[in-house]
């Protein structure tokens, strides 16, 4: 049988394309093979990924997160995934309640020290791949944010400062653990909805809500084609619920700097829009 690691470089290379293209899980654990095959493997992965981000041409092309990180980040993308089929059985409302850490702790990883400390590595390799590798690259993030309490409910906004390559799995997760894009231990829930890209900070305000298929509020189809919004939901914790911080893993409690720089207010123009109805 032939050693791969007697394969010229351009015989290898084309192997581990495929690869890419249909394992990604694998072709990530072959860096450990050997300095070759990680020095290869990232050239591949940059290729992909450059090649994804300029390919604009076909718009039918529908922007999808990878499945090999809707395996190994389930309750990531919607906090729903992580409930149990018996709690969504048992509970009238899926929401978090405050533990904003529980989609964290059910990763399928993460029950393991061994396991998280790998994934949580800095230089882990996951954390530099897109969300959506080899497909449509996400290139626009807006992080809507909604509070509901008694005394009124209130909405806020960022725009999340990207690379041109798009979205990565690394800042994704980042994202989820800063104060500032969630409402830490008052978080009910969130929801990663892809090509959906807000319109008007304006109607934004005026509604105090967010709705994702309001013509007003939100655009959707081509212009927002490469764009999703990290919908997060929070409001006063029924109980007054706290985790039990000494319980918890640090790299699972909310940060104050992990990603501050990097969510900026509205950048579009203001529009000073009068409500005036829904539509039928």
């Amino acid at each position: 049988m032939t050693d791969l690691s007697n394969l010229p470089n351009e015989i290898l290379i084309a192997i581990l394309v495929i690869l890419a293209t249909d394992d990604l899980q694998s072709l990530i654990a072959s860096q450990r093979a050997s300095r070759r095959f990680h020095a290869l493997i990232q050239d591949i992965i940059y290729d992909i990924e450059n090649k994804s981000a300029i390919r604009h041409d076909d718009d039918s092309e529908e922007m999808q997160i990878h499945p090999l990180w809707r395996t190994k980040f389930k309750g990531l993308f919607n906090t729903v995934d992580s409930f149990t089929a018996s709690e969504k059985k048992k509970l009238a409302y899926l929401t978090l309640n405050g533990d904003y850490t529980l989609p964290f702790r059910r990763l399928p990883w993460a029950k393991s020290p061994y396991k998280r400390f790998a994934h949580m590595r800095p230089e882990a390799s996951w954390r530099g791949i897109s969300l959506t590798f080899g497909g449509v690259p996400i290139t626009h993030l807006d992080v809507v944010k909604s509070y509901s309490a008694p005394e009124g409910d209130s909405v806020d906004y960022y725009q999340v400062d990207l690379d041109s390559s798009g979205l990565t799995m690394g800042l994704f997760f980042d994202i989820l653990l800063s104060d500032k894009a969630t409402y830490g231990f008052e978080t009910g829930s969130w929801e990663l909805i892809l090509g959906r890209r807000l319109r008007s900070y304006d109607v934004l305000s005026e509604y105090e809500c967010f709705i994702s298929d309001d013509r007003d509020l939100v655009d959707f189809g081509k212009e927002a084609r490469q764009a999703a919004v990290l919908y997060v939901r929070g409001g006063p914790v029924n109980g007054g619920f706290v985790p039990d911080l000494p319980d918890l893993p640090d790299a699972w409690v909310a940060s104050t700097m992990t990603v501050r720089q990097r969510l900026l207010p509205w950048q579009g123009p203001i529009q000073n829009f009068i409500f005036t109805g829904y539509y039928d």
